[in-house]
């Protein structure tokens, strides 16, 4: 059962009307880029922003002595955030929990939909990669991406496997959405009960991103991109979430992939990106995620 402060977000979520999520999803408040680190965040990290390509890396890093013995310690997390392709991040409450046990966080600032076509953004993921390998100077580097950075996390690892790039250590995708397309039927019957999402918002968002290119090309629709030798990789899903469905078919299609060892794993009842929302779930989401990321390989599956 999830927990009372789930179930309050979710009933809360689920009192907005439809019309009003896919405004706030195809039509953005935008800033003009500049800083992306949030007013404050440099007071609790040590914070530097990178200009890359179109966009931004920022790298926050722990300074208390704890943090730096924590697990994390000396790794560096490369992550892409959620938001439909058009949304700003919101990502630090829940990143600051693995600063606070180590890692050296590395949220890029992709370029984002109006403005932007997925033409930019890969590009500029892809060259955000190699800048914090380089940063990294030999030290391992997690990938993780939620939602559409979920998605675009899947589209680095198949990039980065046909570039010969420098491969991260492990991958988590929370609630990614791999699939843009989005016209099964195990998809449409599982929109209506989703809280946060809306199906015809996310149609919006890809004819706003997609450019020229089809919804169902691998860049935007990674599960039909090669699954094949893409390391360890950690998925996971709420039931109460319309992705589940896609995030099923892609743990089927990485089983028969060699190469790639994935696992899918099932927050019951949860509703999509619960990793964002501080209820109890993230906290024990965080846990298995650092237990997963730091993992030795013969303590792997």
């Amino acid at each position: 059962m999830p927990s009372t402060a789930v179930t309050t977000i979710s009933a809360g979520l689920g009192l907005l009307p439809d019309v009003l999520k896919r405004s706030a999803m195809t039509r953005p408040l935008r800033r003009p880029r500049g800083k992306a680190a949030p007013r404050g965040l440099s007071l609790l990290y040590d914070v530097t922003e990178a200009p890359v390509a179109d966009g931004l890396v920022v790298t926050a890093s722990p300074r208390s002595r704890e943090a730096s013995a924590g697990p994390g310690a000396g790794r560096h997390l490369f992550y892409l955030h959620g938001g439909a392709y058009t949304l700003e991040d919101q990502h630090w409450p829940f990143l600051g929990l693995f600063i606070a046990r180590g890692w050296t966080v590395h949220l890029v600032d992709y370029p984002l939909a109006p403005e932007h076509t997925v033409d930019q953004t890969v590009p500029m993921v892809m060259a955000a990669w190699q800048h914090v390998v380089d940063f990294a100077q030999g030290a391992p580097v997690d990938l993780a991406g939620d939602s559409a950075g979920g998605a675009l996390s899947l589209v680095a690892l198949q990039e980065i496997r046909d570039g010969g790039l420098t491969r991260p250590s492990r991958t988590v995708l929370l609630s990614p959405w791999v699939d843009a397309v989005m016209s099964d039927r195990a998809t449409v019957a599982a929109a209506p009960a989703d809280v946060l999402l809306s199906l015809r918002g996310l149609h919006g968002c890809i004819e706003l991103y997609r450019g020229d290119r089809h919804p169902s090309e691998p860049w935007l629709s990674p599960i039909n991109g090669g699954l094949h030798d893409l390391g360890t990789i950690q998925s996971w899903v709420g039931t109460a979430e319309m992705f589940q469905p896609q995030c099923e078919r892609l743990a089927d299609l990485a089983a028969a992939a060699p190469g790639t060892d994935h696992e899918l794993r099932l927050g019951h009842d949860l509703p999509h990106d619960w990793a964002l929302f501080p209820v109890p779930e993230r906290d024990l989401l965080v846990e298995e995620m650092v237990s997963f990321l730091t993992a030795s390989p013969l303590a792997g599956r």
